[in-house]
Order: C-alpha cells, then structure tokens, then sequence
C-alpha cells in the first residue's frame, strides 16, 4: 500500500511540475514587493534604488503581456543591431532578423582603424544575437523605418541645447556623421548600447516567464559587458575630436550623458566615461569610469517608457529620431514613464509621480583631495559633474548642460566606497545620494 501511494505522488508531482506556468505566475508578483520566501520580510532599506527600480517596472506593467515586451525588444534590438551591423561590416541583418523591414535611411560602413575593428565586429555580432533572441521569443514584426542620420543630429541637436528648429548643421556648418571616424562611430554605439544595458536590466521585473525572464537577463549582461568595451575604447580616444562640434569624445559624451539622465526622470542614473562624483563609486587619480554603477557597484535600470523618452526626446507621440513613422507593437509611446507604484504593507506609499530634488537636496560638494588632483576637463566641468544651477527640474537645461552659475567638479571621491582618503568626511556632510532617493 505505501509503495503504490509513493507511486501515485511521485506521478502528481511530477503532473504538476510539467504544467505550464499560468497567467500571473512568474518571478515578480506584481504589486508585492515583499518577498514570499519564508525567511522575509526583508529590510530594503539601503537597496532603495533597486526598490524605485521596481516600483517604476511595476508601474508600467499595467496589462501588458510578456509578447508585448518581447516585441518591443524587436524594435530595440533593430536599432542598435542594424546600427552597430551597418558600421562594422557595411551590411544589415540578414532578413530572418529583418523579416522585411526597410534599409535603415543613412545606412553606411564606418572607417574603423585596426585597433578597433576587431572589438567592434564582436559587439555587432552580439546584438545580432540579440535581434535573434527576439525572434526565437516569437516575435514576428518586421524592423521597423529607422533614420540614423536624422535620429542622432536630433540627439546633439538636444544635448547641445539647440533651441526647437536649429540643427546641428545650423549651428555647425555641417551634419554630426555617426560613421565618420573611430570617435564618431564609437560614440554613437555607446550612446545607445547604455539604453539597451539599462533597459533589459529594467524587464527583470516586468517580464513573467521564468525562461524569457533568464534570457532577458542574458540581454542585459551582454549589453552590459559591451557597453564595458565601448567604455574602454572610448575612453581610449577620449581626447579626439568629434566633429562637428570642435570638441573632445569626453566632453560631447559628457553631454549624451546628460540628456539621457535629464530624460528618464528625475532619478541620477547616468555617467560620463570620466566620473569623480562622490555619490557613485570613483576612481582616483584618472576618474576612468567604464562601469557606471550606483555606490554599491550595481548597474541601472529603466522601463521600456523611460528609454522611449529617451530616445524620442520627450516627445510623446511617439515618433521622431530614430524612428520616423514610430515603433511597432502597444509599447510604443513614452507615456507614463515617470510614475511609481505605491508601497504595499510595510512599504510607505509614495506619490505616483516621482519627485525631482533640488540641487540643494544633494548635499555640499567638498574640495579636491588634494591640490593639483586630476585636470579639469573643459566640459565635464560644465556638464555632468556639476550640481550647481538655479533650478534643478531635471531638463536638458539645468541638469548639467547650462549651470547658472556655473558649477564645480566633484573631485573628492568621498563615499560609502571611501578608496582615497579614509576619515576625510566633513562633519555633517552628506557625500552620496542614492538616486531612488531622488
């Protein structure tokens, strides 16, 4: 008898193993940010950024299904594969990746130097993979109409602070040309890889199916390790010129950097290739930043609207840039992309848009570590490490891209990763700020 109802268990657990998942199950329960492991509830206290992470991914969950994300990725991965393909190997996606979509307008192969050629060829294979991975999800829509010409003159027109109807070529006597040079091209990748690294991080906690789920996972720490890559490289030409803007790799990142962070709402998220702002983890001496991260060292994330409104500079609509006649699928707008979700239960309830902070809120900023520290960098200086201005809205216009008055670079590296001074904290001086505090 008990060995035919060991038989009759092992057959109903293994009945119910082999059933799918249902609707609703999966990794996060939406609306529940309290853990149903046994040993919780947990204190996430200290993990406040991960905690606004999600809090933001469960607000823009909303009635959207795992196809809908999957879909978005298509439009994605289109995006940055074609880019990154077109330049590295002067061709596009073969058409099981295409699945009929158009040539994307301005495509052309890049003139990289040896020393890149390599590293770059790796990388565009990979977000080929990517746009493989969508289609193995099954998504069947077709690359969308995409401009790289048109989407990244908007870009600079936008982090150059061009007031509406200026072009860079109004400005500058002649178009920004992503495929021009190393610099030019390397930066372009960068500039979007970051929304691809940042974006499939923030599906972890709006995906459901445990193996999309995993694979999304392996989206964001590929992006994550690429974007790592194309930090070095440009760091490497840090000091080259990009044309048309008569000014260095670093400075015109610097105000890439800016704009996505002035986009995405009003948390602190984004990072220049140089960075000695106390409330991230920096490096002394040469501020090399390659792996931009929070204080605890771990990497940002943002929803599917917040890398929208990033990519259709705050248009609504939907459509511009990159993407002339719009995305395909229902995520498709940045609508929504600066609310939260409430608390539940031992969470407090925070309002359901997210609060900007004031400059002030940030803290003092000290003086260098010591007097000659590392050179100022003419841009750097007036972009992303200054916190000074008269208002702090988090536009393009007072988060970092025209201080007034003019700001001072952070060069004290003083934080919860205390790396180069030990004991230098100023009595009553708060030196970091988490950006879900924000």
């Amino acid at each position: 008898m008990a060995g035919i109802m060991i038989s009759l268990l092992a057959l109903g657990l293994t009945a119910v193993m082999a059933q799918p998942f249902a609707p609703g199950q999966g990794v996060l329960p939406s609306g529940n940010l309290l853990t149903t492991d046994p040993g919780g509830p947990y204190n996430f206290s200290m993990l406040n950024t991960q905690t606004t992470e999600v809090r933001a991914a469960i607000a823009f969950k909303k009635d959207l299904t795992d196809m809908d994300i999957i879909h978005f990725l298509t439009n994605v991965e289109c995006l940055e594969g074609q880019f990154d393909t077109w330049g590295t190997f002067g061709h596009g996606f073969i058409d099981n990746l295409q699945l009929g979509g158009p040539t994307p307008i301005g495509a052309r192969k890049a003139p990289l130097s040896e020393k890149y050629l390599s590293m770059m060829q790796e990388v565009a294979l990979n977000e080929q993979g990517h746009a493989l991975m969508t289609r193995h999800s099954g998504s069947a829509n077709p690359c969308p109409v995409i401009d790289f010409d048109a989407g990244f003159n908007a870009w600079m027109a936008y982090a150059y602070g061009l007031p509406k109807g200026t072009s860079v070529a109004d400005k500058f006597g002649k178009p920004f040309d992503p495929f021009l040079n190393d610099q030019n091209f390397i930066l372009s990748v960068l500039s979007l890889e970051e929304l691809g690294a940042t974006g499939n991080k923030g599906l972890a906690g709006i995906v459901g199916n445990p193996v999309l789920s995993q694979a999304i996972a392996g989206l964001a720490t590929s992006a994550t390790a690429q974007a790592t890559l194309e930090r070095v490289m440009l760091f490497d030409l840090k000091d080259k010129i990009v044309e048309p803007f008569g000014e260095t790799a670093q400075q015109v990142f610097a105000r890439i950097s800016a704009m996505r962070d002035s986009l995405d709402g009003p948390q602190f998220d984004d990072q220049g290739i140089v960075n000695s702002d106390s409330r991230t983890i920096a490096v002394p001496h040469d501020y090399a930043n390659y792996i931009p991260t929070d204080i605890r060292g771990l990497t940002f994330a943002r929803t599917p609207a917040q890398a929208l409104n990033i990519i259709f500079l705050g248009d609504q609509s939907g459509k511009g840039t990159f993407f002339p006649e719009g995305i395909l699928g229902k995520i498709n707008t940045p609508k929504g992309f600066d609310e939260l979700a409430s608390g539940t239960e031992n969470f407090p309830i925070w309002p359901k848009k997210a609060p900007q902070m004031t400059v002030a809120e940030f803290g003092d900023i000290l003086p260098p570590i010591t007097a000659d520290g590392p050179k100022n960098v003419t841009g750097e200086l007036d972009l992303t490490q200054s916190l000074a201005g008269v208002k702090a809205d988090a536009t393009a216009d007072t988060r970092g891209l025209k201080p007034s008055p003019l700001g001072a670079p952070n060069f004290a590296n003083l934080s919860h990763v205390t790396v180069a001074a030990p004991g230098r904290v100023s009595p009553g001086v708060k030196t970091h700020v988490d950006h879900a505090e924000l």
